[in-house]
């Protein structure tokens, strides 16, 4: 066995039998996992967006060489939309609060914040999806389902913010 994964375990099973001993303590380490967790989350769907604006960029530079301008304005809206939007999730609050905050957030309630945030994955994959299957052609309707997309895709995290509200409104009981 790898020696620092080893070294890793003893680690967590120190912390563990440190959590059992400290009143409230494991609860503030799962809040704070579940802060990094949150931020992991939103910098693989800002990394996705980013991803798929690249795409786009590309589609939009052999669009040009090949003398294709008819519809560079929409792909230029959809670069424009993806930008933002990427930076919208990156830069977000942190979803959950940490153990000493003054609202707190049970478990069912971190269930619907989870299957918001599932949704909004599979949302921004949807959209990489369509991104990627772009015809060779700056095709107007492929163009104007993309930019659909973006938007439908950055209202959906304008959501989280609600559900985010609706939780932590019912989260001091």
């Amino acid at each position: 066995m790898d020696q620092g994964i080893q070294h890793a375990r003893e680690r967590r099973n120190a912390l563990e039998r440190l959590a059992a001993k400290i009143p409230g303590l494991k609860g503030y380490l799962e809040r704070e996992t579940r802060r990094e967790v949150d931020k992991m989350e939103r910098d693989w769907i800002a990394a996705q967006i980013d991803r798929a604006r690249e795409l786009v960029q590309q589609s939009i530079r052999e669009w040009s060489r090949s003398g294709d301008l008819a519809n560079l304005d929409v792909a230029s809206s959809i670069d424009k939309g993806l930008d933002r939007f990427a930076n919208r999730v990156r830069h977000a609050d942190y979803g959950y609060t940490g153990f000493f905050d003054a609202v707190k957030i049970y478990e069912d309630e971190l269930d619907r914040l989870y299957e918001h945030d599932l949704g909004l994955v599979e949302e921004v994959e949807k959209l990489v999806t369509r991104i990627e299957s772009l015809p060779g052609t700056a095709n107007a309707a492929a163009l104007q389902a993309v930019l659909a997309d973006v938007r439908e895709a950055d209202r959906r995290f304008d959501e989280r913010a609600t559900v985010f509200e609706n939780v932590t409104s019912k989260g001091g009981r």
